[in-house]
């Protein structure tokens, strides 16, 4: 048993998820048997007990909370298990180091203040991986989600839809976490897909001129940074009186390789 007093730490984003049913959930909505498992943001190790129980091949956990580390080296689990703590902040992790060559399960109940930037960061990367389970904050997952012409609908909803398919598996309260966000939780699950041929940066600039007013016409925000003649170009192959967020993500696609690939 451990008797150490922990502190909550606001610096970290800690909100534990302490409903044992919602745990048991988790792990149930994927096979983890002899799978690569990484798990981000352990904490004290509710989640990860539940992972271990469904027996997996390796365990990777990161957490940047050094004071978690009695709770995290107590855990139970069989010799066959090979588990591994990592001491140090996801953002600078290069998780596909972790288990190279071998494609591994992320697993994760995230901070909210790195959540985003999280996952914008493995796009990147997201085919180095089987696939991601994360509980985000609700609107978070709305963004991820969002369908062309709402008003969640954005450039990451556009990044993030062009190189996985992500599905909302089911909400969950504050009143399940302690400390008690103010906010709503969402389970995602997040599949790499066979993504078309295109540089990221290049989209993602295109992406953050096109949505940078995004009440305008998108002819309005491009020619902040195209000629006019590219402009013209453009406008004989798309309806650029449209505002940015009704353009599909595959339309986003054909507007790069007019700018970049020909």
């Amino acid at each position: 048993m451990n008797n150490h007093k922990f502190i909550i730490k606001k610096r970290f984003g800690q909100n534990f998820l302490n409903n044992e049913n919602i745990l048991k959930k988790i792990v149930s909505i994927s096979n983890l048997k002899n799978k690569n498992i990484i798990e981000i943001g352990p904490g004290k190790g509710a989640l990860t007990k539940h992972i271990i129980a469904q027996e997996p091949k390796s365990l990777f956990l990161i957490e940047k909370d050094k004071s978690l580390k009695s709770y995290l080296e107590n855990l139970n689990h069989k010799k066959e298990l090979q588990l591994k703590i990592i001491f140090d902040d996801v953002l600078k992790v290069n998780l596909s180091e972790i288990t190279p060559n071998k494609k591994s399960i992320i697993i994760g109940n995230l901070p909210y203040n790195i959540s985003t930037t999280l996952i914008v960061n493995l796009l990147t990367i997201m085919s180095d991986f089987e696939l991601m389970i994360f509980m985000v904050q609700s609107e978070v997952a709305d963004r991820l989600c969002a369908k062309v012409s709402s008003k969640e609908y954005g450039r990451i909803s556009v990044l993030s839809q062009l190189f996985c398919k992500i599905e909302k598996i089911f909400d969950v309260s504050p009143e399940n976490f302690f400390p008690k966000p103010k906010v709503n939780s969402t389970l995602i699950r997040i599949y790499p897909i066979k993504k078309d041929s295109f540089k990221y940066e290049d989209i993602d600039y295109l992406l953050k001129k096109a949505f940078c007013f995004r009440r305008k016409k998108i002819r309005n925000n491009l020619l902040r940074y195209l000629p006019k003649i590219e402009c013209f170009e453009l406008e004989k192959k798309f309806d650029l009186d449209k505002r940015p967020q009704d353009f599909s993500p595959q339309e986003y696609l054909k507007i790069y390789r007019n700018l970049f690939l020909n």
